[in-house]
This record gives C-alpha cells, sequence and structure tokens, in this order.
C-alpha cells in the first residue's frame, strides 16, 4: 500500500488535474484541498463509528453457549432442537460464568478479537425507558417501549436511541444528532455521514443527513443511460442542469440538489480511482463485507481530505428467524463472522485500528424457547462492539437460559438488564459528545444509574 502522505498528494495533483489552476475550482474541490493540505502538516484527531445493522431480530443468545454442567443442561433443554452442539469457550475478564461460556463455531474470528482484546460483548441489551423488573411488568408499575416486539417500531427506537416520539427526537437519529452536536459547520464534506444500504433514522439529524452510496459502484443520472440517443441527450441536460438559471424558487433549488448530487457522485468516483488497492480479499458472496469494503474506501478518503468524524451505515437482512432457523442462522451468523473480521483487518492495514469502533443493534433478540422450526419476536439481546480502542471483554449480566428465569417473560423473551441508551452513550462519549450532549442525546439515560464504558484510555 502506498504510504498517506503519498495518496494525499496524488488526491491533490487530482484536484488540480489538467491545469485547471486554483481559480477554476469549485468550492467543494477548494474546501477539500485545504483540508488536504491542512492534513499534510498535522494529523487530526478522528474517529469513526460504524453501525452493522442486523435487520429482523437476531437470535443472539444463540451466539454464546454454555460449556458444561448445570448451565449447559438447561440451554439444551430450552433451546430443543435449536441448541447448538458446540462452541469455542471464552474467558471474560471481568466476571466469572456458572459453567464458563463460547462462541459458536461460526464465530472463530469474533473470538479471536475477543481474545485480543478487540471485541466487546454487550449482553442482554435492548430498548428500555427505565430499569424494569419482571415484577414491573406483572404489576404494570412501569411504561414500557412502544410496539414492543415489532419490527419497525423497534428499529426506529435502536435507531433514534429514545423511545418514539419522545421529547424532541422527532424523526432524527443518535449518530445525526450526534454529528449536530459536534459540527458546527453544516457544510461538511457530503461524506463525513454515509449510509451503505439505505434509509435510515439513526443518520439524520437537525443539520445532517446520510449520503448514500451503493457498495460496488456510485450512482450518477441514470436517465441518459443505457439508451440509443444517450450521446445526444447527455450534453442537453447537462446544459440544462449546469447552465441555466429559474426564476422560480422551487425549480431553481430542485435543479441545485440534482447538480450538487452529481457532483459529488463524480467527485466520488474520480477520487475513489485514486486509492490504491488493499492487498485483502474481500470475502466471497458476502454482501456485507462488500459494504465494509466501501466504508473501508472511504475512511481513507475522509482522512485523506481531513475530516476529523465520519459515521456509517451497513446492514444485513434475513434474521428474522421463525422458520428453518437451525440451518439459516448459522449461515448468517458465518457471513457476519467473517464481513467483521475482514474489516478489522483493513483497520489494522491502514494504520485506523485504534480510530474506529464498529458494533451491531438488531430489532430485537428473540424468544429462548423454539417454536418447533424456529424462534419468536423477543426482547434482550447481545450486541458486538469492535474495534482498537474497545476493552474487549463481556459487559452486563447474562442471564441463564432458561424460560422461567428471574429475566424471562411468557416464551423466554428476556427483560433487558441493560438499556440500548446506555451501549449508545459509551459509543458517543468515545466518539467526541461531552458529557452534557449525552443526555440531550439520549433522554432516558437519566433513568439509569450505572454508566457503561467499552473504552480504554487509548
Amino acid at each position: 500500500m502506498n504510504h498517506p502522505l503519498d495518496e494525499r498528494r496524488a488526491f491533490l495533483k487530482h484536484i488540480l488535474y489538467g491545469g485547471m489552476g486554483v481559480a477554476a475550482l469549485s468550492s467543494m474541490q477548494m474546501s477539500l484541498m485545504n483540508a488536504v493540505l491542512a492534513q499534510s502538516n498535522s494529523e487530526s484527531d478522528y474517529k469513526a463509528l460504524v453501525c452493522v445493522f442486523l435487520f429482523g431480530g437476531n437470535d443472539s443468545y444463540n451466539m454464546l453457549r454454555p460449556m458444561e454442567g448445570e448451565a449447559l443442561t438447561d440451554y439444551q433443554m430450552t433451546r430443543q432442537n435449536l441448541a447448538r452442539s458446540q462452541a469455542f469457550e471464552i474467558s471474560p475478564g471481568s466476571q466469572q460464568v456458572d459453567g464458563g461460556i463460547g462462541l459458536v463455531p461460526e464465530l472463530l474470528g469474533m473470538k479471536t478479537l475477543f481474545d485480543q482484546g478487540n471485541l466487546a460483548i454487550q449482553a442482554n441489551v435492548g430498548t428500555l425507558i427505565r430499569p424494569t423488573s419482571k415484577t414491573d411488568i406483572i404489576n404494570k408499575a412501569v411504561v414500557l417501549p412502544a410496539d414492543l416486539y415489532a419490527h419497525n417500531s423497534q428499529q426506529l427506537t435502536w435507531q433514534r436511541g429514545a423511545e418514539l416520539n419522545q421529547k424532541d427526537t422527532g424523526q432524527t437519529g443518535w449518530a445525526g444528532r450526534a454529528i449536530d452536536v459536534l459540527q458546527s459547520n453544516s457544510n461538511a464534506p457530503f461524506i463525513q455521514n454515509v449510509s451503505v444500504t439505505g434509509h435510515n433514522n439513526w443518520q439524520v439529524g437537525m443539520n445532517t443527513a446520510a449520503y448514500h452510496v451503493d457498495a460496488e459502484t456510485v450512482e450518477t443520472m441514470n436517465i441518459y443511460k443505457h439508451h440509443a440517443y444517450a450521446a445526444i441527450r447527455k450534453p442537453i441536460l447537462e446544459q440544462h442542469i449546469y447552465h441555466t438559471s429559474f426564476s422560480h424558487l422551487l425549480a431553481q433549488s430542485y435543479n441545485e440538489v440534482v447538480k450538487n448530487a452529481e457532483d459529488n457522485a463524480q467527485l466520488l468516483t474520480n477520487s475513489l480511482s485514486l486509492l490504491s488497492p488493499l492487498d485483502i480479499d474481500v470475502p466471497s458472496n458476502n454482501t456485507l463485507a462488500l459494504q465494509l469494503a466501501r466504508v473501508t474506501d472511504l475512511i481513507r478518503l475522509g482522512k485523506l481530505q481531513g475530516l476529523s468524524r465520519q459515521v456509517f451505515f451497513v446492514g444485513l437482512g434475513g434474521w428474522d428467524s421463525h422458520n428453518n432457523q437451525a440451518t439459516n442462522h448459522p449461515k448468517l451468523l458465518t457471513l457476519l463472522n467473517d464481513a467483521l473480521l475482514y474489516f478489522y483487518q483493513t483497520h489494522l492495514a491502514i494504520g485506523v485500528e485504534n480510530e474506529v469502533t464498529s458494533f451491531t443493534m438488531s430489532d430485537f433478540g428473540r424468544t429462548l424457547t423454539s417454536n418447533g422450526d424456529g424462534t419468536d419476536h423477543g426482547w434482550g439481546g447481545h450486541q458486538f462492539i469492535m474495534g482498537g480502542s474497545v476493552r474487549g471483554d463481556l459487559y452486563g449480566i447474562l442471564p441463564p437460559q432458561t424460560a422461567t428465569n428471574e429475566y424471562a417473560l411468557n416464551g423466554g423473551r428476556m427483560i433487558p438488564t441493560t438499556a440500548s441508551e446506555q451501549m449508545f452513550a459509551s459509543l458517543a462519549a468515545w466518539y467526541g459528545v461531552s458529557e452534557t450532549d449525552l443526555v440531550t442525546l439520549f433522554p432516558n439515560l437519566e433513568h439509569f444509574d450505572q454508566d457503561v464504558d467499552y473504552f480504554s484510555a487509548v
């Protein structure tokens, strides 16, 4: 791989390509050039958050398996035909788990990262408004998140980091709100906030929204593509977009949006072409890995452009395992494992392992009991947090895997013992959000006494 300074020089050369000179540069090109020049003299305080959303509700209780004794017997009796027969033991440093605990074979790469101290496992985390017990629920003494087992509402609650419609969060998400409080310049480069898997609320702020890219291509206007008259249409449309003024305010505004989108797409295409390839193979037939490969390139560009903060959203579907779970869930875990391990290897290759933190989210956990062919919608579940700054360990309470324990509702729906907002607060604090702003970002955080901290002082 080229030295970072060589890539910066190539990037500057491209901006000034063709002897255009500074006077001919667009405002965007000028800002990028200035950022690269500044970056050449001093390294920025760079950090990136990468959300890996597992759409459908991951049965994360079947990622971890007790190793022996009564805990293993309870697990096998509760999970029935879904019980996993094998696991690789891990050794949490902060707590002793009765019967020991291991990651299933498809997550061998995650075990390696855990053993190295670069993977945290947050146990039994879920959407909560305030600490909640089984007695509270039976006595109806606590308010629960709305539409608790519904895919759409729980995806939104995870992404917003707050109960639906609570206070001033509106349709925003906690990453978007974090950018709002950290970024005073609303004209930040468009690759600061990027989704590689479509629209989501997580990246929406009052002053920011995600730029959408595809994992393998950069989409440009297709109105004149793949058509017999494309060569004739293209210059006409470009004349209309770039050299026409409109008296109607809405028409002019719409034209500016189209022009900016086309400019951004062209700039991104050209910039990506300057990056030297990494000598790391992307796992084959793995759509999540392809998305993360795109994120790696955008991180490289972000650092070249002098950005201090970036957020990315990627996702993998298929986790709604009502049926055929014994076959499908291990395949999904393999995809997740291989993609995350590959992604971390790219961090090492470009030297950003301490500057990038990735984490999983999912709609909800699933029932501990089998429905005969799979599991149904649950509540609490386990999530991964990965990065060189992460203090690898098992966090929170790991409840017994029985359908009748003190944390289990009907069917073995687990009441979360850690709130999703506690998890998010640790991620946001590492990202640079102040303690004062954390409560604004996460309205329910004030109800929880215990802080969660996944990070060492790196």
